[in-house]
């Protein structure tokens, strides 16, 4: 592989950055190259220098995108016991989205609805992302188990995974309904289950 100067690094992630924001409004399917050399400017000679095919660009988008937002739920996760912890990242998922006024959605759950069964490749890579999610999830129900805080006998990783499952639910309905609260209330039985939350809305 040709080094990377600073001047095409900067192309690369131009491109990367402008592509992943057309195909979460857009999805796969309906985002082509040209779409892609429009939005960026740049030639189509630099762009299949830096990605020799529109697989190679999507799974590149999949692995920005995954650095991204761990860095950014990194950044927001914070509180003096696991479940404090589970809560922040729970309020940071929601801010994240709220920010975009839910347009686009989650784009790791979008390209598992669209691409999972076409391209084995982009299924592994979109299963990683969820379970490096389950299993951060899990290393903080465990440490809230030890420390007596969770009630439930529910195994840590089958509701880990089911955090996850209702997370994405939630981004994928506010989607459609761009309504904060259809997010919330599809995450309040999981802060009820957690003890987080122990009432119910009316």
């Amino acid at each position: 592989m040709a080094l990377q100067t600073p001047k095409g690094q900067q192309t690369r992630e131009h491109v990367l950055e402008s592509a992943m924001s057309l195909i979460r409004r857009k999805g796969y399917g309906n985002v082509s190259i040209n779409d892609i050399i429009d939005a960026t400017g740049v030639k189509k000679g630099n762009l299949y220098f830096h990605f020799p095919g529109k697989d190679d660009l999507i799974l590149a988008i999949i692995d920005r995108a995954r650095r991204d937002y761990g860095a950014y739920l990194a950044s927001r996760i914070r509180g003096a016991t696991a479940l404090e912890r589970i809560d922040s990242l729970l309020a940071a998922v929601f801010e994240y989205h709220r920010r975009t006024r839910f347009v686009g959605g989650c784009i790791f759950g979008n390209m598992a609805l669209e691409m999972a069964d076409a391209d084995r490749r982009f299924a592994d890579a979109i299963r990683a992302v969820f379970a490096e999610w389950t299993d951060s999830l899990e290393r903080l129900l465990d440490e809230a188990r030890r420390g007596g805080e969770l009630a439930t006998t529910l195994s840590t990783r089958t509701l880990a995974k089911h955090i996850v499952a209702a997370l994405e639910g939630a981004v994928m309905i506010a989607k459609v309904s761009k309504s904060a609260r259809d997010f919330n209330d599809c995450l309040l039985p999981v802060r009820v289950l957690l003890g987080i939350e122990s009432e119910v809305r009316q």
